[in-house]
């Protein structure tokens, strides 16, 4: 059967914010705080302006040089990890079809978390969305897209049955 990649681990915000980023947009902030301390900051006598600018230049000197390191000199692997990890002995992967697919919201907790939980071919799965149960975890629960009968096929933890991948039968 063929199936199409609905949810990977790979799609997480973590895995698409690339730290040279991080560095580039300090460098940009930076030159651009030292441009208008420059122009628009009076020079009042007490050094207060001078300070500001070589603290400025010297974060966009450190940022800069960061940047430049992890852009130029370093390989990014993240991809490339997660997909040797997908791989690996300690991931597992059930084919079949959703069963008692359910959706509760627990009067017990705050605020508007969702528990699902649905069986494949024998293997039970749970998640919620609360915020920090975000990481590492699949979300984005009351979606409409999980129900009774879907053909899929998961990709999950051994030991804590963690979804990893979802793919869904085209």
């Amino acid at each position: 059967m063929n199936y199409y990649t609905y949810w990977s681990i790979s799609d997480l915000p973590t895995n698409s914010i690339k730290s040279f980023e991080v560095f580039l947009w300090i460098t940009l902030l930076s030159i651009i705080l030292w441009v208008i301390i420059k122009r628009y900051k009076k020079q009042n006598g007490d050094y207060e302006k001078l300070i500001l600018l070589w603290t400025t230049g010297i974060i966009f000197l450190f940022s800069f040089t960061v940047f430049s390191y992890l852009k130029f000199f370093t390989k990014e692997t993240t991809e490339e990890r997660i997909q040797n990890y997908l791989k690996s002995s300690h991931i597992l992967t059930v084919e079949g079809l959703i069963s008692d697919f359910e959706s509760i919201k627990p009067a017990n907790r705050r605020g508007r978390v969702t528990i699902e939980s649905f069986v494949v071919d024998s293997v039970e799965f749970e998640y919620d969305d609360a915020l920090l149960g975000r990481f590492n975890r699949f979300s984005k629960t009351n979606n409409r897209v999980f129900k009774n009968g879907l053909s899929v096929k998961i990709t999950y933890g051994k030991t804590k049955h963690e979804i990893l991948k979802v793919e869904i039968a085209k």
